[in-house]
């Protein structure tokens, strides 16, 4: 993950295992290296100090500017330990990361927006990433093989 600051906020994403790795690695192969980008991973023999340590190191590392950080599970230890971070300082927290969000932040944290507008976004880009496929897969123009034509 590339460090250099290009003027949005530092974007982490920390989530259980290497969910939060896989998750940027499929953004920098659609967007490209993206600067201030970092993932944390909670591995099972770690403990919430741990991952306390390397999110504090990451956020040093990003220039402790105020950081956007996109967490996997609500009520999990990731989010637990960001939410202990984050409270009383700059910064804003989203649950459910998935990659349309991702994509979201990455894409718009260069209009200059703060941390608690571009969590916005991602809340909104979340939600509307997600669709049951059924009603799209009997739309007409998709074939019998499930894809769109």
């Amino acid at each position: 993950m590339n460090t250099e600051a290009r003027g949005g906020c530092p974007i982490l994403v920390v989530a259980h295992g290497d969910l939060g790795e896989a998750l940027v690695r499929a953004a920098e192969m659609i967007t490209g290296p993206q600067p201030d980008l970092f993932a944390i991973a909670l591995w099972p023999e770690e403990s919430p100090a741990a991952l306390q340590e390397k999110l504090t190191a990451t956020l040093q590392q990003a220039g402790s500017r105020p950081a956007l950080v996109l967490v996997d599970l609500l009520g999990g230890t990731p989010f637990n330990v960001v939410a202990r971070h984050l409270r009383g300082r700059d910064g804003a927290c989203v649950t459910g990361v998935n990659l349309p969000m991702l994509l979201e932040v990455l894409t718009a944290r260069d209009e200059g927006l703060s941390p608690a507008e571009l969590a916005a976004r991602a809340g909104q880009s979340g939600q509307n990433s997600i669709r049951t496929c059924q009603a799209l897969l009997e739309m007409p123009g998709t074939s019998d093989r499930g894809g769109l034509e």
